[in-house]
């Protein structure tokens, strides 16, 4: 199966833009990814649903999305469970929201066909080292119909976006942050029915040392990336990061 590549149109929803304290900040550049991204985390009615959140870190964008569903039952998983003054007062805020230790690669703790949504934010690219043991278990777990959704990924098809990471990662002594690649997204295609990668930063990621200090640089070339996406269709797997949808 072919994964779809898509720029997405501008977001407009509310509930996602409710999300967006979650990211706790955030380059304006990347404004419209994470609208899309929350988009689809928001694109169904959860209401009386379960959702988990894999690699969820400290909990806020699952506090996020339980407070834009209060019906639904959310679950945040990261290797140590979440705590802290803010998870206290998410949790007594929000009873639907739950956080437990765990490992993405071992759901075996969850019922078969148990949960509507799952998904993680900048996660994916920390899990490629082992993609089957990764769908092989939410893929267990997912319902029929179910979405996996991945946000705010890195590319790696672009030559000139690959090495200013790498200068950044040597830079900045960064380590496990390696590119995504079409290519993986298609092996694991194999335990869905469909996926559908929205595609962002063609020319916004070279110039994000410029375009995040000026918000009306950071609009055009915003706008500049969309319109090429449009225009030349082919430039989609050169963009550098990703929200990628899986469908159970």
């Amino acid at each position: 199966m072919t994964p779809k590549l898509i720029n997405p149109e501008a977001i407009n929803d509310p509930r996602a833009e409710a999300m967006l304290p979650a990211v706790g900040g955030f380059p304006s550049s990347d404004r419209l990814l994470f609208l899309a991204g929350y988009g689809e985390l928001c694109r169904f009615d959860l209401s009386g649903k379960l959702a988990l959140e894999i690699c969820g870190g400290s909990g806020m964008l699952a506090s996020g999305l339980a407070g834009v569903f209060p019906d639904a039952q959310v679950i945040g998983l990261d290797l140590y469970a979440a705590s802290g003054p803010e998870v206290d007062e998410s949790l007594q805020r929000h009873p639907g929201l739950s956080y437990v230790a765990g490992d993405a690669f071992d759901l075996s703790s969850f019922e078969a066909d148990s949960f509507d949504l799952i998904w993680g934010q900048a996660a994916l690219h920390h899990l490629s080292h082992n993609l089957d043991g990764l769908c092989e278990q939410v893929s267990r777990v997912l319902k029929p119909g179910g979405r996996l959704v991945f946000i705010f990924e890195p590319m790696g098809h672009n030559l000139l976006v690959a090495a200013i990471r790498a200068m950044r990662m040597a830079h900045y002594e960064l380590g496990d942050e390696s590119n995504l690649y079409i290519s993986q997204f298609e092996r694991m295609t194999r335990s869905f029915n469909g996926c559908e990668i929205q595609m962002f930063n063609f020319l916004g990621y070279p110039m994000k040392a410029a375009s995040d200090r000026f918000q009306f640089l950071s609009t055009t070339v915003q706008h500049m990336d969309s319109w090429l996406f449009r225009k030349f269709p082919k430039l989609l797997r050169y963009g550098a990061n990703c929200n990628v949808i899986f469908t159970k």
